[in-house]
C-alpha cells in the first residue's frame, strides 16, 4: 500500500527554509504525469518563489494567507488550447494538483491546496496580476515547503459509503 496518500495533510505553516530547484521540477513532474481526458495534458505551470509574487496568491482569498510565507507557491494554469472537446480540463488539473500533493509529501515536505477554479472572479484577478492570456486558466495553486509538524497515517476508511450494485441507505 503506498503510504504517500495517508499521511498526506493539508500543511499551512512552513519553516524558511529554500526549495532547490530540482525538488521543485520533480514536483511538477509528477503533476505532468497526472491522467488527462484524451491525453491533452493541458496544463502548465507559473512557480512563484519571489515574496511580491507569492503575496498575489496570498490575498486572493481569506483562505489562502499563508501563501506568502511558503518558500514556493505553484500555479497550476489550464491552456485552453490543448482542449479537444471542451471542459475536460478539469478533470486532469485535480488530478495534476494532486499528484503534486503527493510529490511534496515524498520530498519530505508539506503543502496546501488552495482553490481558485471554478471561482471567475479569483481565476480573472490572477490572470491580470501574472498578465496570462484569456487561453490560460488558474486552476490551483499549491503553496508547500518544509513542514513545521510531521504527518502520520490516518484511517479515513468509512465502509458505510461504499455501495455495490446499487445505493442501499
Amino acid at each position: 500500500m503506498n503510504e504517500t496518500i495517508f499521511i498526506r495533510r493539508s500543511i499551512r505553516k512552513f519553516l524558511n527554509t529554500p526549495i532547490e530547484r530540482e525538488v521543485i521540477e520533480r514536483i511538477i513532474s509528477a503533476g505532468m504525469h497526472a491522467p488527462s481526458a484524451m491525453n491533452t495534458q493541458p496544463w502548465e505551470f507559473l512557480v512563484l518563489t519571489r515574496p511580491e509574487t507569492r503575496n498575489i496568491i496570498a490575498e486572493m482569498s481569506p483562505y489562502a494567507k499563508m501563501a506568502a510565507n511558503a518558500p514556493v507557491v505553484i500555479l497550476t494554469l489550464a491552456n485552453l488550447d490543448l482542449e479537444k472537446d471542451g471542459g475536460w480540463y478539469a478533470q486532469g488539473l485535480a488530478a495534476c494538483s494532486q499528484n503534486i500533493l503527493l510529490q511534496i509529501v515524498e520530498e519530505g515536505l508539506g503543502g496546501v491546496w488552495l482553490g481558485i477554479y471554478p471561482v471567475h472572479s479569483r481565476m480573472k484577478k490572477l490572470q491580470e496580476a501574472f498578465s496570462l492570456p484569456e487561453t490560460l486558466l488558474p486552476f490551483s495553486a499549491i503553496p508547500f515547503g518544509h513542514s513545521e509538524r510531521i504527518n502520520k497515517p490516518a484511517n479515513r476508511f468509512t465502509p458505510s459509503k461504499i455501495h455495490y450494485d446499487q445505493y442501499h441507505q
